[in-house]
């Protein structure tokens, strides 16, 4: 009997839990349905337009007031009469009768004419006219008195004349001897930069012969390049040795040379130089 209840049990505990294990099974569904739409481009953003700030409305503009206006008053009594009408009714003038053929009206005497009125409007008598006087133009016209210009400045005495030398050429090489030479004739042509160029030569040939120096210092006084014909002058003095008509004639050369530039004490020692050689 134990044995038939414990079986009961045990089955009843069994069939309570498979009956809570088993769930109800759903129905089976169809798979969810597959969107194939193509996705759609993005548009790109339009900017927004700004929004217009609203514009006030114009209020219309109301007429000033007007201030009232105030009459004296007036007694109706003291109105004065409006003037009578110049159309005023006169009585009708009596209508002229035509004189009888027997009887004639005597002519009306003549009476005194009236004054013709002349034109022309009287005359006035002339003003006195006033002559308006600017005092400026009245008082008497003083010119000032001019500047008197400056006085030219005196020219400057001129310059003597530098002697014309009479040195004789040494004896110099035939080259060098021909280009001072030829240097010496277009000296006196007045071709002094051809003569300048002739003696350049020449010195390249002999560089130590002071008369070469002399004639080109001469022309480059003759050209009016004072300063560098002194310096040349100079150059002839150091190697013109014991020829004493070759150095008188440098330091006429020299003393030019410093009066036109302007060094007189200078002119005048070389001067005293040139006569004591």
């Amino acid at each position: 009997m134990e044995r038939w209840t414990r079986c009961l049990i045990v089955s009843l505990a069994v069939v309570g839990l498979g009956a809570c294990a088993t769930a109800p099974r759903q129905m089976p569904q169809p798979p969810a349905p597959i969107d194939q739409t193509a996705p759609r481009t993005s548009q790109p953003a339009q900017p927004s337009k700004p929004e217009r700030a609203p514009t006030p409305e114009k209020k219309p503009v109301q007429p000033a007031p007007r201030g009232t206006q105030v009459y004296a008053y007036r007694d109706p009594s003291s109105v004065p009469e409006p003037a009578a009408s110049p159309a005023t009714a006169q009585p009708p003038a009596p209508a002229p009768t035509p004189p009888s053929p027997g009887t004639q009206a005597p002519p009306a005497p003549p009476g005194p004419s009236a004054p013709e009125r002349s034109a022309t409007p009287p005359q006035r008598p002339d003003e006195e006219q006033v002559a308006k006087v600017d005092p400026r133009s009245a008082l008497p016209a003083t010119e000032a008195p001019r500047p008197e210009p400056p006085a030219a400045p005196a020219a400057p005495a001129p310059a003597p004349a530098l002697p014309p030398s009479n040195l004789s050429a040494p004896n110099l090489p035939p080259a060098a001897a021909s280009l001072a030479g030829q240097a010496e004739q277009q000296r006196q042509a007045g071709d002094h930069a051809g003569a300048a160029a002739s003696l350049e030569r020449s010195l390249r040939i002999a560089p130590r012969e002071a008369y070469l120096w002399n004639r080109l210092a001469r022309v480059r006084l003759e050209q009016g390049q004072a300063v560098q014909a002194g310096n040349l002058a100079s150059r002839a003095n150091d190697l013109a040795g014991d020829k004493d008509d070759l150095k008188r004639d440098n330091w006429r050369i020299i003393a030019e040379s410093k009066r036109r530039s302007g060094d007189l004490a200078a002119a005048s020692e070389a001067e005293q130089r040139a006569g004591g050689q």
